[in-house]
């Protein structure tokens, strides 16, 4: 039996020049909140926080390109307001459609993708409850 539990993903740290910028980035389009900041002479972090979820946005004083991230896929409800509504702020999106997936798990999905500020794809994902 294992001495530990997962209860769940802690954050998601995406690599970029400019931490505050993307901050403000997803506090700004998507509703996020900022959650902690956090400096020394090697580092600057800054995270935001939505419903749980929490990105941390990391430039570091080194080169570091030792993981790849796809995608943050974010959960919501009411996929085609917020489309909408981010359309209409000037956000651009992958495709002009969104992807509707009645048989993608166990009662269909939702998507569509953009590009965050730091060169991040972003997964708006609703699931059809």
């Amino acid at each position: 039996m294992n001495n530990y539990l997962i209860t769940g993903l802690a954050h998601i740290g995406i690599m970029t020049d400019d931490p505050q910028k993307c901050a403000d980035f997803y506090v700004k389009y998507l509703g996020f909140s900022p959650f902690y900041t956090y400096a020394n002479d090697d580092v600057q972090l800054v995270f935001v926080e939505n419903g749980g979820c929490v990105i941390e946005f990391v430039r570091a004083a080194s080169e570091y390109t030792a993981g790849t991230v796809n995608h943050i896929a974010l959960e919501v409800q009411g996929i085609e307001a917020l489309v909408e509504n981010l359309r209409a702020q000037g956000i651009v999106f992958e495709t002009e459609e969104i992807t509707k997936m009645p048989d993608f798990f166990p009662n269909g999905v939702k998507n569509i993708f953009l590009t965050g500020p730091a060169g991040e794809r972003i997964e708006l994902f609703d699931y059809s409850r």
